[in-house]
Formats: C-alpha cells, sequence, structure tokens
C-alpha cells in the first residue's frame, strides 16, 4: 500500500504555481551522481532559477560543474512538481547559489485524499470498553499504513468483527518530538495479506471522535512520512 498520484495533463509554468521562496527543492544529479535537499530562492519567468548550493554536510559530490542536467522535485499545494533544468552558473559570493535555466516544461501529480503511506509502526489495541475483559485484549499489532482518517494493521489472527471498536496505542516520531497516540478506532475490514506475508491479516481501522490535537499530531505525521516518500526527509524526519 503506497502513496496515490494521479499524473496531470498541464500545461502550467512554474510561474503559475506561485511558489513561495524558501520552499524545499529536492536536486538529483545522474552526473556525477548525487542528490541533495535545497531552498527555492528565487526565480524569474522565461528567465532562470536560484536554488541554495548543497552544504558540506549533504554529502553532495563537488564535482558538479555548470552545465550539468539536473531533476528537481518540489511540492506546490496537493501537487508534486518535477522538471529538469540545466546548471547556468554556480556561484559563492555573497554566499552559495545556482542559477538554473527556467524549465520550458512540467510534470504535475496530484496527491490524492486520503493516501495512505507505507509506516512500519508497534501498536496495542484494547477494548472499547474498559470494563470489559474481552479474551485476547491487549493485542500487538503492527501498523503498516496510516492516512488522516485510519490505518491498517496486521495481526496473525482475525481480531472482531466489522463495526466494533477499540482503542489505539502507538508512538509517532515527528522530528524531534515523541508522541503516544491514544485514539478511539473502529474495525472497517479484514482480509489476509498477500501470500508472502504468511498468513497475516490486515484489518482496516478508521479513527474516531478525534480532537482537534490529536487530529493536527496525526496530520503532522502523515504529511511527515509523505515527505519521507516523496525523498524530501530521510527516515528520521530530518532534512536530506
Amino acid at each position: 500500500m503506497s502513496l496515490k498520484l494521479e499524473s496531470m495533463h498541464t500545461d502550467k509554468t512554474l510561474a503559475d504555481l506561485r511558489l513561495q521562496i524558501g520552499e524545499s527543492v529536492r536536486v538529483e544529479i545522474r552526473t556525477p551522481r548525487t542528490k541533495f535537499t535545497s531552498k527555492l530562492l528565487g526565480y524569474a519567468e522565461n528567465g532562470g532559477i536560484m536554488i541554495s548550493a548543497p552544504s558540506l554536510k549533504s554529502g553532495a559530490s563537488t564535482l558538479t560543474n555548470e552545465g550539468n542536467l539536473a531533476s528537481l522535485r518540489l511540492i506546490s499545494g496537493n501537487r508534486i512538481c518535477n522538471f529538469t533544468s540545466k546548471i547556468l552558473k554556480q556561484y559563492e559570493q555573497p554566499f552559495s547559489y545556482w542559477l538554473l535555466e527556467y524549465p520550458n516544461t512540467i510534470e504535475l501529480k496530484r496527491i490524492r485524499g486520503h493516501s495512505r503511506i507505507p509506516v512500519n509502526l508497534s501498536c496495542s489495541l484494547d477494548d472499547y470498553d474498559e470494563m470489559a475483559q474481552r479474551e485476547g485484549l491487549p493485542a500487538g499489532a503492527l501498523c503498516i499504513d496510516i492516512s488522516t482518517d485510519g490505518v491498517c494493521l496486521q495481526l496473525p489472527y482475525t481480531l472482531g468483527s466489522v463495526g466494533e471498536r477499540f482503542y489505539l496505542t502507538t508512538r509517532l516520531q515527528i522530528g524531534d518530538i515523541d508522541q503516544v497516540l491514544l485514539v478511539p478506532v473502529e474495525l472497517r475490514n479484514i482480509h489476509s495479506s498477500p501470500a508472502e506475508a504468511n498468513g497475516l491479516f490486515n484489518h482496516g481501522f478508521k479513527f474516531l471522535d478525534l480532537d482537534e490535537d490529536t487530529r493536527l499530531i496525526i496530520t503532522a505525521f502523515v504529511y511527515q512520512q509523505f515527505l519521507v516518500e516523496t525523498g524530501n526527509l530521510d527516515q528520521t524526519g530530518q532534512e536530506l
């Protein structure tokens, strides 16, 4: 289960996206092979694009030269924008930055609403009714994807029936913050996972009655994992 993207036919230019100065830009250069995250410093339609040069700690190759082609990717609202541009000039003063050729065409992909982001989180499920003592609870599970609406958990057996409610507990790492999440969920579906998963069962749960703070925490985590999936952050949520 992965992030859902939809290709968009577009005649839009980079200027039409109304990009914000300071936005992160993922840069990939094929020869010499290197990747790093930069910042958008400015652009002029049909003129050029300015991005910050890679820092020494980024590990990017210092052999990149003017004339090399760079593939750039950035996020604009609910769209991912990709394009290829030639490095025109590399400047060291008054600060390190690159001037790139303004792209003639760009590729846009829309991020589908309710996209499920693949994760690998240890979770615990307990009874929704604190007075109940149902056998088999609390139960450990593996969360394999998450969205702002719910989660998919893997267990080696089927847990409960569709429509039953539980409490889900897990820990979310958002940047440097370790957040414990305790939320009510409702079981919406159960199905067998692929054969290679050794007979595990996928359980789809929907979040219930989230307060504003919890909703913000989940949204922040999902967005962070989306940036990891699109190559803009590392697995710890830090810039590459």
